[in-house]
C-alpha cells in the first residue's frame, strides 16, 4: 500500500501536509531535523551525501559529535514526517541509501518542483495564460524564516532568475500584435506591458516585497499617463496608494490619489478601488471615520459594478468597513460587514481575501468573547495565507492565534505559535514583527516579566519604525495591561 503523499511547502515558510494518515506534529522535537528536511528538499535530486548535511548543519563539530548528532536529527526528523512509523522501520519519505540520504520521489511532492515545472512548460509553449499561471505558482520567498542561511542563497538565486524569465516572457506574450483580420486594430502594446507590471506588483505586495511593488507600480502609472488612459490611471494610482501606506507614505498615498481622481465617465468598479484605495490610506494614518465613510461609498460602488472583479471588491470593502468600526471603538457594529464579506470572498476564488476576511471575522469574534469560534476562523485564515505564500499575513495570524490559545489558558500552543510568529517575521522587520513580538510578550509575561517587557521595547522600536498607528496602540495597550500602567 502506497503510503500518503507528503507536501513540502518552502514558498511563503517551511510547512508541511499529508493527503491522510495521522497528523503531522506542529512542534519538531529538534530544529536541526527541520533543517535537514530544508536541505533535502532544496537540493538537486533532493538527495546529499551524509557528510554535506554534516557540514551545513554541524560545521564546526568533530566528526564523532556530528555523527552522532546526525543520527538524532534522522530519528526526529523521519518520525516527524511520519508520526505512526514504528521503531526501526524503514520511512516512506525520508531513506538512506549507503552514504546518500534523500526524500523518497515518488511519496513526497515540494511545491518549487511543481512551480518549476509549471515554468518551464509555459515557457516552452509561449501561452500568455500559463505563463500567467507559472508566475502566480512561483510567488513567494523560499524559506523567508532562514534569511541568512548560506545554504538557501543558490536556490533563491535560481528562483529569482527563474521567475524573471518567466515575467518577461509573459511580457512579451502580452505585447505581442494580435494577428487577426485585416485592419483588426492589436492592443496597444505598452498598455498591455502596464498590465503585467499592475498583475506582478500585486505579487510582490502579497509576498512583503513593498519596496519592489512600488516601483513597479510607478512604472505601470507612468506608462499610463503616457498613454493618456485615464482610467487606468485611476486603477494603478489607486493600487500605488495602497502599497504606499503600508511603507509609511500615508501622505504620498493620499497625493496619489488625489492626483488621479476619477471621472464622470469612468466605471463603477474603478471607483470602487479608488474608493477603497482612500478607505485604506485613511485607516493606516489613524482615521478611521473619514476610512469607514470611504469604505461605505466604496462598497455602493462595487454593488452597481457588473465586471468579473465586483466580488473582490465587494468583499474588501465591507471587511474594511469591519476594521474601521473596531478600530474607532464601535465594535458592536463591525461583525454585520464581515459576515457579509464571506460569501463574496469565497466567490472571487483568491485565497489571499478570503484570509484577510476570515481574518477580521476572527477579531469580531474575539472581541465579543467568542473565543472557540475565533480560534476556527483563525485556522482557516491562517492556512489560507500560507497557501497564498503571504508570509507577513501568515506571522499576523500566527501571533493572533497566539493570544486566543492564552485567553483560553492554552500556553504551550500559544507560545509554539508566538515564537513561529517571531521567526516568520523576523526578516521583514517593522510591523509584521511588531505584532509578533507583542503576541511572544503576552505569552511570557508570567514566567519572564522582564524579558517580556524587552520583548514589548523591541515591538514599539518596530512598530515605530513601520509607522502603523495600529501596531503602535497595540505595544501600547499590551504594555499597559502587562506592567499596570495605563
Amino acid at each position: 500500500m502506497n503510503p500518503p503523499l507528503l507536501r513540502i511547502r518552502l514558498l511563503g515558510g517551511f510547512r508541511l501536509e499529508r493527503d491522510g494518515g495521522a497528523p503531522l506534529a506542529e512542534r519538531w522535537s529538534r530544529p536541526s531535523a527541520r533543517t535537514l528536511v530544508k536541505l533535502l528538499a532544496i537540493a538537486p535530486g533532493h538527495q546529499l551525501h551524509r557528510e554535506q548535511l554534516m557540514g551545513a548543519c554541524w560545521p564546526h563539530a568533530e566528526l564523532p559529535a556530528a555523527l552522532r548528532s546526525l543520527r538524532v536529527a534522522l530519528h526526529a526528523a523521519r518520525h516527524a514526517l511520519e508520526p505512526e512509523l514504528p521503531p526501526r522501520a524503514v520511512s516512506s519519505y525520508l531513506t538512506g541509501d549507503g552514504a546518500l540520504l534523500r526524500l523518497a520521489p515518488d511519496a513526497v511532492w515540494i511545491d518549487i518542483d511543481h512551480a518549476g515545472s509549471l515554468a518551464r512548460q509555459a515557457l516552452a509553449d509561449g501561452g500568455a495564460h500559463g505563463l500567467a499561471a507559472a508566475l502566480e505558482a512561483l510567488n513567494g520567498e523560499l524559506l523567508p524564516e532562514d534569511p541568512y542561511a548560506t545554504w538557501a542563497a543558490p536556490p533563491r538565486e535560481r528562483l529569482r532568475q527563474l521567475r524573471d524569465q518567466v515575467r518577461g516572457a509573459l511580457s512579451r506574450a502580452q505585447t505581442a500584435p494580435v494577428r487577426g483580420t485585416p485592419g483588426e486594430e492589436a492592443a496597444p502594446p505598452e498598455a498591455d506591458a502596464a498590465r503585467v507590471r499592475l498583475d506582478w506588483a500585486l505579487a510582490l505586495d502579497r509576498s512583503g516585497r513593498y519596496g519592489e511593488a512600488i516601483g513597479v507600480l510607478r512604472e505601470a502609472l507612468a506608462s499610463y499617463e503616457r498613454q493618456g488612459r485615464r482610467d487606468a490611471c485611476v486603477l494603478a494610482a489607486a493600487r500605488l496608494a495602497e502599497v504606499l501606506c503600508r511603507s509609511r507614505k500615508g501622505q504620498e498615498a493620499l497625493a496619489v490619489l488625489d492626483a488621479h481622481p476619477p471621472g464622470p465617465g469612468t466605471p463603477d468598479e474603478v471607483w470602487a478601488a479608488h474608493r477603497m484605495a482612500r478607505s485604506a490610506v485613511l485607516s493606516y494614518t489613524g482615521r478611521y471615520e473619514e476610512a469607514l465613510a470611504a469604505a461605505r461609498a466604496a462598497q455602493r460602488s462595487a454593488e452597481a459594478a457588473r465586471g468579473p472583479d465586483r466580488p473582490v471588491l465587494l468583499a474588501r470593502s465591507l471587511a474594511q468597513q469591519t476594521v474601521c468600526l473596531g478600530l474607532s471603538g464601535r465594535s458592536g457594529e463591525a461583525t454585520g460587514p464581515a459576515e457579509r464579506a464571506l460569501a463574496p470572498a469565497e466567490e472571487s476564488g483568491d485565497p489571499a481575501l478570503l484570509a484577510t476576511v476570515l481574518s477580521v471575522l476572527r477579531e469580531s469574534a474575539r472581541r465579543a468573547g467568542r473565543h472557540r469560534q475565533a480560534l476556527e476562523y483563525g485556522r482557516r485564515a491562517l492556512a489560507l495565507a500560507e497557501q497564498a505564500g503571504r508570509p507577513t499575513a501568515t506571522a499576523f495570524e500566527r501571533a493572533n492565534l497566539a493570544e486566543l490559545h492564552l485567553l483560553l489558558g492554552e500556553r504551550d500552543d500559544a507560545e509554539r505559535l508566538a515564537r513561529a510568529a517571531v521567526e516568520l517575521a523576523e526578516p521583514f522587520g517593522a510591523t509584521a514583527l511588531a505584532f509578533a513580538l507583542v503576541a511572544l510578550a503576552r505569552v511570557r509575561h508570567a514566567p519572564d516579566p522582564a524579558g517580556s517587557i524587552r520583548l514589548l521595547d523591541r515591538a514599539e522600536r518596530c512598530a515605530e519604525e513601520g509607522g502603523h498607528l495600529q501596531a503602535i496602540d497595540e505595544v501600547r495597550a499590551a504594555r499597559a495591561a502587562l506592567t499596570g500602567r495605563g
